[in-house]
């Protein structure tokens, strides 16, 4: 028996790299091991934060991927503000350095005529796509195993879940609206210039996209607090890690004690009582003065690297924007210590960024900022992986720096690893089986 096909909408995918395109590339993957066929509909050429070609190879054999047309703003966007090209920065990073009088009225006209984002001009090509492949599967002589069952959208940009919403009215096959951010009160949305009207529009949007799926899918529990009475279904799965994309090679002896940072930096990720508590550790000890580095590897906020270098740490700090998924893994896993900074952001509590289960398979020791009582503080307990301290805690972050140090230099500098904890639970492959699970219930209601 052939496998029920599906049609995934993304945006993010291969050559585009970061985090959004982890997420369905990995679904991707292991959605045929439960009985179900992808097909995805994604844009031929996006304006994406950064490209990762090495994960054209990840995609799975003989997967269809249909590629279409779409409409982007960003070439004008950032030629109004001074720059090359259709690249966007990713979640805001810089995006608060805006100050000339062109660069405010390129933001406020982003912020006011693309809602609910600025890849909205996607959404007729995507709804065209997927009209066309569901009608190719059901046209006279068709295959009855190339039938379309449903379909899946995936946001932000949460305008991808517009496109849904116009097919779950043309079409009524069961839809899954999948959500890895919130929607309007996602972070980010403060820095734009919004008017109330845009609120409301964009108010509204959420709204009905939220009644009209068939299931809500989301990250994390302080989503699903969000939309839960909003919604028909609604169910919690966490981003993961994938086991086949961890470093697996032998430890190596480094030269440096690495607090490591993988991912984007942003704005909101300002922790001050880090600064000072790193300050403290190179003024009071020699020895950790010579050995450590503070590394970013990921797009680093111009106002984060200034409050480092103001905080007197400018010949300790490594910076490279961008590297393959691999190798992000690996560096993961060879770090003194990882640093994990939940953004400082009025709606925290709810944030699960997708980097702490990679961070927490890499068994490499954390040293986690953010609420003590949101999700991501729930996910490290639930993992037996120690605990998330406060933003203005800069004495715990001194005794976990002084001591990861220390143990460090007693290893014979070499990574510091927490093995065992409970991580399991947050594989790819298990969390596409509930995913799968869905589909199948939603399949046997139709």
């Amino acid at each position: 028996m052939s496998n029920r096909r599906v049609l995934l909408l993304t945006y993010y995918w291969p050559p585009a790299g970061g985090p959004g395109v982890q997420r369905f590339l990995k679904f991707a993957r292991y959605l045929r091991d439960y009985g179900w066929e992808p097909v995805i509909i994604t844009p031929a050429d996006g304006a994406y934060p950064y490209r990762d070609e090495s994960l054209l190879n990840d995609i799975p054999e003989g997967l269809r991927v249909i590629r279409t047309g779409t409409r982007e703003p960003f070439a004008l966007y950032n030629r109004l503000t001074g720059k090359k090209g259709k690249e966007v920065p990713v979640a805001m990073v810089g995006f608060k350095d805006s100050r000339s009088p062109i660069q405010r009225l390129a933001k406020w006209v982003r912020a006011n005529f693309f809602i609910p984002d600025a890849r909205v001009g996607w959404k007729p090509y995507a709804v065209k796509a997927a009209l066309d492949e569901i009608a190719r599967a059901a046209r006279p002589g068709a295959d009855p195993g190339e039938k379309i069952h449903g379909f899946i959208t995936t946001g932000p940009p949460h305008s991808t879940h517009l496109a849904g919403l116009a097919l779950k009215r043309k079409t009524g096959l069961p839809w899954i609206a999948d959500f890895r951010d919130p929607w309007t009160t996602v972070y980010y949305n403060a820095f734009f210039p919004r008017s109330a009207r845009t609120k409301r529009i964009d108010q509204r949007m959420e709204d009905q996209v939220l009644a009209e799926a068939d299931h809500v899918v989301v990250v994390s529990e302080g989503m699903a607090e969000e939309f839960r009475e909003r919604s028909k279904a609604l169910s919690v799965l966490y981003n993961g890690f994938d086991e086949q994309d961890m470093y697996d090679g032998a430890a190596q002896p480094a030269a440096f004690f690495r607090l490591t940072h993988v991912g984007n930096m942003k704005p909101n990720q300002q922790v001050p009582a880090l600064w000072q508590a790193v300050s403290e550790c190179v003024r009071s000890d020699p020895g950790f003065a010579r050995h450590f580095r503070l590394h970013f590897t990921g797009s680093l906020d111009p106002g984060v690297a200034k409050a480092v270098c103001d905080a007197g740490l400018e010949s300790y700090l490594e910076h490279e924007k961008f590297v393959a998924h691999q190798e992000a893994t690996r560096r993961m896993a060879q770090a003194g210590m990882l640093l994990f900074v939940i953004p400082d952001a009025a709606n925290n509590r709810r944030i699960i960024t997708g980097k702490i289960f990679e961070y927490l398979a890499s068994n490499t020791r954390m040293l986690a900022i953010g609420p003590q009582d949101g999700d991501a503080a729930g996910v490290l307990r639930q993992a037996g992986r120690g605990k998330m301290l406060a933003y203005p805690d800069k004495e715990g972050i001194v005794h976990q720096l002084r001591r990861g140090y220390a143990d460090w230099l007693a290893g014979g500098k070499m990574p510091l690893c927490e093995p065992g904890g409970d991580y399991l639970r947050f594989s790819r492959r298990s969390l596409t089986g509930k995913l799968a699970a869905i589909l199948d219930a939603l399949n046997t209601r139709a």
